[in-house]
């Protein structure tokens, strides 16, 4: 087996490997070129593991960058594109070809890792956890009502970006896990597609825009909305109006939204519906790196050795002697017995904050021999749920 990255004489097989394991061995010898060119981010790295008959596995690590409420960015490996050929399905090379990844990951700095995973179990024992908690609501769009302020809803256009994505970034300090997004990111979201167009409406409040929603093309059954983001539940019910406004067209839209969501304060009906799941699996890469980054209270203060297991990024198991103070973290490696002692899925739950660090302790491997220093954990990683919209 040797594991290295995909030199760019090599795209062609990479795709050839997925054409396989997603897209049903559908051929178009462009299809690499075209990808590259409209979607990929120029910063993707492609990882391959091959034996003496050539690349047999891919991994694709995409730089994102996740926003924690208006305290840090985290720069953030988004895993896609992880495939194998079915002969050599079970030898154990997509785990190596992850192993390597984490060690990529770590040296570009990207402490934290998301992923939407095939098999949850596989990811699981790699590292990785189930992480936050979203609603998709399903709404018949014959019970909706408009409101006065519908009539400040608008179709939006490309002058409008800027203020959409001012919108999008004060959402994201309510959250802990968001993408920064690039231009790239946005582009994907708002421009047409091929074979649809995309329809993007904004409300306009009398301070400027405090609301958006974007959809491409339409089911006449069930419309699913790309993204609903609003800053107050005035530009909601406008919005909620115009979708009024489709019910000849659609007989109901369908939208994610994060756990806390206020829409059944907005708006309830019996024949509203609403499914729960969770957003993404989650992991950090480097403890130190993502506790350095925290940016805790002034009133958070004190010590706790926190001890970590990590079978697939061993530079991650030890004993860590945690100082705060003053609103900064140092995190070292310690001799010392620990307060706390948990695997790596277990940190990165609390990490994001969705399950909370008591909801971990209470349902999964956590032990604690010193309350005082479990309080200060739990202090120092208090913060709001966890969300994202973003795949990859």
């Amino acid at each position: 087996m040797n594991i290295r990255l995909i030199g760019e004489d090599e795209v062609q097989d990479a795709y050839y490997l997925s054409a396989q394991a997603f897209r049903c061995g559908t051929r178009d010898d462009n299809f690499a070129v075209k990808r590259q060119a409209d979607a990929d981010k120029p910063d993707t790295v492609g990882i391959g593991v091959y034996d003496d008959a050539g690349l047999q596995t891919k991994v694709m690590v995409i730089a994102y960058e996740e926003v924690f409420e208006d305290k840090f960015v985290a720069p953030m490996g988004g895993i896609g594109g992880v495939a194998c050929l079915p002969a050599s399905r079970g030898k154990g090379y997509a785990a190596a070809g992850l192993k390597y990844a984490l060690e990529v990951m770590k040296d570009s700095g990207q402490y934290l890792s998301a992923l939407y995973p095939f098999s949850w179990a596989f990811y699981r024992t790699l590292g990785w956890e189930w992480v936050g908690v979203q609603r998709e609501y399903k709404v018949p769009a014959a019970i909706l009502k408009s409101v006065p302020e519908t009539e400040s809803v608008r179709e939006a256009t490309s002058a409008d970006r800027p203020a959409i994505a001012k919108i999008y970034s004060k959402y994201c300090q309510r959250y802990r896990g968001m993408a920064a997004r690039d231009l790239r990111a946005w582009n994907r979201l708002l421009n047409h597609r091929e074979g649809n167009y995309t329809y993007t409406y904004v409300y306009e409040g009398p301070s400027g825009l405090e609301g958006y929603l974007t959809f491409s093309g339409m089911d006449r059954d069930s419309t699913f909305i790309n993204e609903f983001i609003v800053l107050n539940t005035t530009a909601q019910k406008a919005l909620l109006g115009l979708l009024k406004r489709h019910d000849m067209q659609v007989k109901s839209f369908r939208w994610n939204a994060p756990d806390n969501d206020q829409f059944w304060s907005t708006f309830y009906h019996n024949d509203l519906s609403t499914s729960i799941s969770t957003v993404t699996q989650g992991r950090v890469v480097d403890v130190a790196a993502a506790l350095s980054a925290l940016k805790p209270g002034l009133a958070v203060s004190g010590k706790v050795a926190v001890g970590i297991t990590d079978t697939a990024a061993p530079w991650n198991t030890g004993v860590w002697q945690i100082g705060v103070e003053a609103g900064t973290v140092t995190a070292t490696q310690a001799g010392s017995e620990p307060d706390i002692s948990l695997d790596i899925q277990a940190f990165t739950q609390a990490y994001y904050g969705t399950p909370s660090l008591a909801a971990v302790r209470e349902h999964s491997g956590v032990a604690v021999s010193s309350e005082r220093a479990f309080a200060l954990l739990t202090d120092l990683l208090d913060g709001p749920p966890m969300w994202l919209n973003d795949h990859f």
